[in-house]
């Protein structure tokens, strides 16, 4: 168990106590008042909790607990008895208080709903925030985390007008810590900076210094971040914050005498100490890296390639914890374990913990069974989510529990094993989803309204990104009136999401329920390689190298590729920056150089096993938006584009569910231009002339989306040649944009694309600009059109990474067509790349490069 999650269930409460309290007679019960006894109930948990906040020590002075549950037993009967529900729901509040303290989640929970129920029947919307704040929290311990978040935005909605900044403050921290728990960390800053900002409010102590507490652990995660994203600054910047955030706890706790906990506060700021110092090494090894060649290939013989495995891989990061656990926390452990304060409940933490200590040890096969175990108990946390957003931030902090396993089953070459791990942790949540959409989408009414929600969700995910930026910067006061509008809009968009699920939980509660689906095995993946005639090129970036797995029909290699992810992350950014338009829709020069050494890393060390002309990437990180068919073979001067057939897929399982072919051929299609883009009108005449009595095209008048809706469900060729545009503070907000009306602006948006009517394995080509660009996190969610319109039916896609040219485009998309109705749309993506960089003022890749396929 790590500090943070001790620290965390210390400060609402001691852990797992050994036996239930036994419940004390007070003999003079009966002859107090119910307000005296719930007076004397409450001191004596107050005393309590000052105490163990104190000393660390909750075994000595069990009696105190006991004897305030019988306080306030008694005054809650007393209460009822005289109809008095107000007071009647503080008593059962603190009851289930006790409950929370003594970690009877089960027997908290029904405290805290019964005093709700008194709360509401009272009209003490105070009572029943604070009631709806902590039950939140006691389903947080008691695995309900969607009903936590729930409660907890619930318990938010309700405490801005209830009355008491105190109660409120502590709904906007629950409902942080819930956010927090599925790694949703820009939601959770949000939350706690409203609070904060309420600080001069509220006059109890205790409540402000877990408000501090908890701001500071979202700045921690942010800083962990850096483990696998190179954001120095960013990364630098929240330690900053974190340390900050904990060093004014420390102030508090230390004002309220609380030593214990105090100290420990003192541990984790000390721990940052060791993740600054550590973060500053890794940058110099980045500044170092960038002055030698060993990174700058110029043949393939420049790449060190190999089949073997180091024996050990753990980061800096996992061996300063390991350091910090034997060295700092086994001392306070043993003491907690002593009080009856711990018991080492088996959790994926744990169990990912105890692996790391028996990998540094040696010991890997004792490190394998419980990475293992970490893996299967993430794993049935991950299904108990009910919805996409929250399993898309529960793994995002968790890939390494799954590859640590898998390079220990790489050092004994079981492949097959290794393969299962890394696929398990990669694009999870959207292979859930497919897997689940013929439960979901059955009538047109369930695809409006689950593009409903996606919209809500991610309109209000922008809006905390850009508050969570406001707030970031330190000037809270300066940009005060934005943030004011900005904290109205979330908080009247959040109730309106509310209002959604509960529309959808009573007219469509189908749209509510969430499969989980199978990862493919490499002997599936194999036999599909070989049925298709590809050859699989499967990437894994890591910290210090680059995996890469070959897979056809007949054989697998998996090679370990020396290359740091931040040489990659710079490479790619180099390439990408030199195919985007200028001011004037003109190239940048092309940067050769990144080109030819992508290449050399990324394809040349597997092009001695490849069996077809057609490569299927899987790509991870910085990859999904790599124009592979723009790398440059330095030995034959050829592109990559030029030599084979390329098309990609976001992981292995959800390439199994796409249809190996589209019907191209003989399919209907609706081609719908807008009239005032370049060439878009001759485009899509163009295509339409294939597909004589099979076809609807729209040419020369504009289009509503309204009116586009209907005609999508009757073809399976769908063509758009429209202006698009990614959105970088939430991608499912990137749109493409049509005729506006009076009551809309015209986008689509990627949300709203979740619930297009398209034909099971649909064609969707939009050769709209930037239609294809994502953002890939760090368990490989591509969030974009891409993502949407998977969802939606389609079965193969063609979609722009870049603005692009409209004369290029309208060469390359005539081609296509015109060749797939006689060749597989691979072949017929390559020859139309062909014929646009065969035209000499479309030699820049600019021009030629800028599409990609997904699917088989």
């Amino acid at each position: 168990m790590n500090l943070r999650r001790l620290l965390n269930s210390i400060l609402y409460g001691p852990l797992l106590l050994f036996c239930p309290l036994l419940l004390a007679q007070d003999a003079a019960l009966e002859q107090r008042t119910p307000h005296q006894l719930q007076a004397s109930g409450i001191a004596k948990i107050d005393q309590w909790t000052a105490y163990v906040r104190r000393t660390g020590d909750a075994t000595s002075t069990l009696s105190d607990l006991s004897s305030a549950d019988s306080d306030l037993q008694g005054s809650l009967a007393l209460f009822l008895q005289k109809q008095d529900l107000s007071d009647a729901a503080w008593s059962a509040m603190k009851i289930a208080d006790i409950h929370r303290l003594t970690n009877q989640w089960v027997k908290a929970v029904s405290g805290y709903q019964a005093a709700i129920g008194y709360a509401k029947t009272a009209n003490r919307s105070d009572y029943e925030t604070k009631a709806l704040a902590r039950l939140a929290y006691a389903e947080l311990k008691a695995a309900s985390s969607s009903s936590a978040l729930d409660h907890a935005r619930e318990a938010v909605r309700l405490g801005e007008h209830c009355g008491n900044a105190a109660f409120y403050f502590e709904a906007l921290d629950v409902a942080a810590e819930a956010e927090l728990q599925q790694q949703n960390l820009v939601a959770a800053a949000a939350d706690l900076d409203r609070a904060i900002a309420l600080k001069d409010q509220v006059s109890d102590k205790q409540q402000l210094y877990l408000g501090f507490a908890d701001r500071g652990d979202i700045y921690n995660e942010i800083a962990t971040r850096c483990d696998y994203k190179r954001t120095y600054q960013v990364c630098s910047d929240a330690l900053a914050k974190a340390e900050s955030d904990y060093t004014t706890a420390i102030a508090i706790t230390t004002e309220l005498g609380y030593d214990f906990i105090s100290q420990l506060f003192r541990q984790i700021v000390k721990g940052i100490d060791d993740r600054r110092a550590i973060l500053q090494q890794r940058q110099s090894g980045d500044r170092l890296a960038e002055t030698v060649n060993l990174f700058n290939p110029q043949k393939a013989n420049d790449v060190l390639v190999s089949q073997t495995f180091n024996s050990s891989r753990l980061n800096a990061t996992d061996l300063a914890l390991i350091e910090q656990t034997d060295r700092e926390l086994r001392a306070s452990m043993t003491r907690l374990q002593q009080q009856g304060l711990l018991v080492q409940d088996l959790n994926p933490v744990d169990s990912y913990m105890r692996g790391l200590i028996q990998e540094s040890g040696g010991n890997n096969e004792a490190a394998l069974t419980a990475y293992l175990k970490a893996v299967d108990l993430l794993e049935q946390d991950r299904r108990t989510l009910r919805d996409e957003g929250e399993r898309g931030s529960f793994l995002e902090d968790k890939v390494k529990y799954y590859e640590y396993p898998a390079f220990l089953y790489l050092q004994r070459k079981q492949y097959a094993e290794a393969f299962a791990l890394f696929e398990q942790s990669r694009t999870r949540v959207l292979a859930d989803m497919l897997a689940s959409r013929p439960l979901r989408l059955r009538t047109p009414n369930e695809r409006v309204l689950f593009a409903k929600l996606q919209t809500q969700r991610a309109t209000i995910a922008a809006q905390q990104k850009t508050l969570f930026d406001l707030t970031s910067a330190g000037d809270r006061e300066q940009h005060a009136d934005q943030i004011v509008r900005l904290e109205s809009s979330i908080s009247r968009d959040q109730q309106q999401y509310q209002a959604l699920t509960h529309r959808i939980s009573v007219e469509t509660p189908n749209l509510q329920e969430l499969a989980s689906s199978t990862p493919v095995t490499l002997d599936m993946v194999r036999q599909a390689a070989a049925a298709g005639h590809y050859d699989v090129l499967y990437y894994v970036v890591e910290d210090t190298s680059l995996l890469l797995w070959h897979i056809n029909g007949s054989e697998t290699q998996v090679l370990n590729v020396f290359l740091p992810h931040a040489q990659l992350a710079r490479k790619v950014k180099a390439l990408r920056e030199s195919v985007k338009p200028s001011g004037d829709n003109r190239p940048a020069p092309f940067d050769e150089k990144a080109a030819n050494e992508l290449y050399l890393f990324l394809i040349q060390p597997a092009l001695p096993y490849l069996k077809s002309e057609h490569l299927l990437i899987i790509p991870q990180e910085e990859l999904a938006t790599l124009p592979f068919q723009a790398l440059h073979n330095p030995e034959t001067g050829k592109y990559l584009g030029e030599t084979f057939e390329v098309s990609s897929a976001p992981s292995a399982t959800i390439l199994s569910t796409l249809k190996s072919r589209a019907n191209i051929k003989s399919g209907r299609l609706l081609a719908v231009a807008d009239p005032e883009q370049h060439n878009a009108a001759e485009e899509v005449r163009s295509i339409g002339a294939l597909y004589p009595g099979r076809s609807r095209v729209v040419a020369l008048q504009p289009v509503t989306k309204a009116e586009l809706m209907p005609w999508i469900n009757n073809y399976d060729l769908i063509h758009l040649s429209v202006h698009g545009r990614f959105n970088d503070k939430d991608p499912l907000l990137s749109f493409l944009q049509f005729s506006p009306t009076a009551s809309d602006d015209g986008h689509l948006s990627a949300a709203e694309m979740f619930g297009l009517p398209l034909q099971r394995d649909s064609l969707v080509v939009l050769s709209a600009c930037e239609s294809g660009v994502v953002e890939e996190t760090h368990s490989s969610e591509v969030l974009g059109m891409e993502r949407s319109l998977l969802y939606a039916g389609a079965g193969s896609l063609v979609l722009s990474l870049w603005q692009v040219d409209a004369g290029s485009t309208r060469i390359w998309m005539e081609t296509f067509y015109r060749e797939a109705q006689t060749k597989p749309p691979a072949t017929a993506a390559k020859l139309a790349l062909l014929a646009v960089k065969a035209r000499p003022e479309y030699s820049h890749p600019f021009f030629w490069a800028p599409f990609m396929m997904t699917g088989k």
